[in-house]
């Protein structure tokens, strides 16, 4: 709650290579952008007239970055961009967070794959000297994902921490989407506790593309349901080695169980505890339909004697 009134959080992928062609492909900067004005304006009436507070992008175009800062300054928004922009193409992806001009900016973090894959990782492959082992550490490190952290102080010693990411894509690769999804809650965690050890209580919103499904996807119907492992992960705090996205089950290498079991303090989905299930999707065209769109909220830990005490306290009244 802010000032009485809940907090209204929106979050939205805006690329859209449909409108692509080869030629439009080929060119300097996309199409959909450059000269598709009545996309853009679609895009500026969802930001612009859904009485958001808070709005999440993924996949910002670097090239966009400067527009989107004024328009949405022009708003009465902070946009905020990660300290360094992705502007290795075109169709570069950025995670950026517009709030209020109201809401103060208390600290910023920029995840990073490679960094955190080093950090938390590379220790099990030099161990073992597994080729396999050190194959997968390369894979993590060259399939990127981005997330963008920030604290903001809504009003006078009420702050809210989020971490607005984009989970790498490619459904043949879960264990990788699933460690990607460990790291960055791992770093955002660890963001939190190194900035606002003095503020007892802050809840945590963790939002944005995750490019996986509540449950894996079966083709048998005799088969058992089982929650994909980046959805499992961020619900239940744990991931199994069994569990079939581990890279243990998943690449049926006994290497992988060297490995420590996945553990993080888990969140809420917002979807279901407010409609009481998740969405069918968030994602659909003609051809596609799938849910990749997720609000995940955690009220996080007291500190306790200089000790972090993470305790889960129940669902915070901050809504999409």
């Amino acid at each position: 709650m802010f000032k009485g009134n809940k907090i209204r959080v929106g979050t939205i992928n805006i690329f859209n290579s449909a409108w692509y062609t080869i030629k439009e492909k080929l060119s300097v900067y996309p199409f959909e952008y450059n000269y598709n004005i009545d996309r853009k304006n679609l895009l500026y009436k969802h930001f612009f007239y859904n009485k958001l507070d808070i709005i999440c992008l993924q996949e910002v175009d670097s090239f966009m970055i400067n527009d989107l800062k004024k328009k949405f300054f022009d708003h009465d928004f902070i946009l905020h961009t990660p300290e360094h922009v992705n502007t290795k193409s075109p169709k570069s992806n950025n995670c950026c967070i517009a709030y209020k001009k109201c809401f103060k900016l208390i600290g910023e973090k920029q995840f990073d794959t490679e960094t955190s894959v080093i950090k938390n990782l590379i220790k099990y492959s030099s161990e073992s000297g597994c080729e396999i082992q050190d194959a997968f550490l390369r894979e993590l490190s060259k399939r990127k994902s981005i997330a963008n952290m920030v604290i903001l102080e809504l009003s006078k010693q009420t702050y809210l921490g989020i971490c607005n990411c984009h989970i790498h894509w490619n459904p043949l690769y879960p264990d990788i989407k699933l460690y990607h999804a460990y790291l960055i809650i791992r770093d955002f965690y660890e963001f939190i506790q190194n900035t606002v050890q003095d503020i007892p209580f802050i809840p945590l919103l963790l939002i944005g593309d995750f490019n996986s499904t509540p449950h894996i996807d079966h083709k048998k119907e005799d088969e058992i349901i089982q929650a994909s492992g980046v959805y499992e992960l961020i619900t239940t705090g744990r991931i199994s080695k069994n569990h079939a996205h581990h890279p243990a089950r998943l690449r049926k290498s006994e290497a992988f169980y060297s490995y420590p079991e996945l553990k993080i303090p888990p969140f809420k989905s917002v979807f279901k505890e407010i409609n009481g299930k998740e969405p069918e999707f968030t994602n659909k065209t003609p051809s596609f339909e799938r849910m990749h769109r997720l609000y995940f909220l955690q009220r996080t830990y007291t500190y306790i004697n200089g000790n972090n005490s993470k305790k889960l306290k129940g669902y915070q009244n901050v809504t999409k």
